[in-house]
């Protein structure tokens, strides 16, 4: 930790419903994919310090899950770090989804916020995809809230008005140390990332449902040296699903479908890594492992 003076630091809580651009708007800010997206709920499940280094800042973003009902043991732990986010942020940033409309879900989350002590921003997002009309509709709706020091206009996509934002949020931050090394952006192990890598992966190729029970687990990770003297690494991770039934459906016939999730991560991880990776894949079944608190304390939640 490095102590500066006149430095602006701190922990910004990015919450909303699931699906409103959280992660988006964190890689987008970062210039570089730190989170992984998808339009399945539960996509982001642990917090995940993403840091951004100024000149005269650093503001630690804090991505989260998205508030939802919660339906079983992993659904509550899920929502509790969601609340700890809350609770330990400098500053709360709402995110809601202009083009999806404002909602119950919505307004449970402002209850939940509008009485902590600090900062508190709304960004009304995907501006991008409405009109100017629609906007002010939904703005219309948020009009007796008056907890939000700053509502903001955004497009987590395309960037509209998100310097506006950063710079309104540098004014809101505390003078404070650097927490972080100013070369790194996110303190996630190199075993995190990989994992998250492999279940964006799942995500984009298998069934809304399927994905909410699935669990990467980073088995081995070497680096070594191929038979053609090139740097080589080897990862094998245990992909683990509830029932006997779901290993198929990621299998696939003739195993096609594991190869497929198994050559999209490979590229990823490639590239990420700057090295030819070796990518093994095990497909494991835990049984209710989502309502254990066993496996939950095993897979880290």
């Amino acid at each position: 930790m490095v102590i500066k003076s006149n430095f602006k630091s701190g922990f910004v809580g990015l919450i909303g419903r699931t699906n409103v651009g959280k992660s988006t708007l964190v890689n987008k800010i970062l210039n570089q994919k730190i989170v992984i997206t998808s339009g399945t709920a539960q996509t982001t499940r642990d917090k995940i310090n993403c840091i951004l280094n100024t000149k005269n800042s650093q503001i630690i973003f804090v991505d989260c899950p998205g508030f939802f009902k919660p339906k079983n043991l992993l659904g509550k732990r899920l929502y509790d770090t969601v609340i700890s986010v809350i609770s330990d942020s400098d500053v709360v940033v709402m995110i809601v989804d202009a083009a999806g409309g404002i909602g119950g879900g919505d307004f449970f989350v402002i209850d939940r916020i509008k009485n902590k002590p600090r900062p508190r921003f709304l960004l009304l997002n995907k501006i991008d995809l409405v009109s100017k009309e629609k906007i002010k509709e939904e703005k219309e709706k948020i009009k007796d809230f008056n907890c939000f020091d700053h509502i903001i206009e955004i497009s987590a996509k395309t960037g509209e008005n998100i310097d506006k934002f950063l710079k309104l949020l540098a004014d809101k931050l505390p003078e404070g140390p650097q927490y972080f090394d100013k070369n790194i952006t996110t303190d996630q192990p190199i075993e995190k990332i990989i994992s998250e890598i492999l279940r964006e992966k799942l995500f984009a190729n298998l069934s809304q449902e399927l994905p909410h029970s699935i669990n990467i687990s980073v088995e081995r990770f070497d680096e070594t040296v191929s038979g053609k003297g090139e740097k080589l690494i080897i990862i094998s991770c245990n992909i683990y699903i509830e029932k006997i039934s779901q290993k198929a459906i990621i299998i696939g016939r003739e195993g096609n479908m594991l190869k497929k999730v198994g050559r999209e991560a490979r590229l990823e991880l490639e590239d990420l890594l700057k090295s030819k990776v070796f990518l093994e894949l095990w497909v494991k079944v835990e049984k209710n492992w989502t309502k254990s608190e066993l496996l939950l304390d095993r897979f880290g939640y």
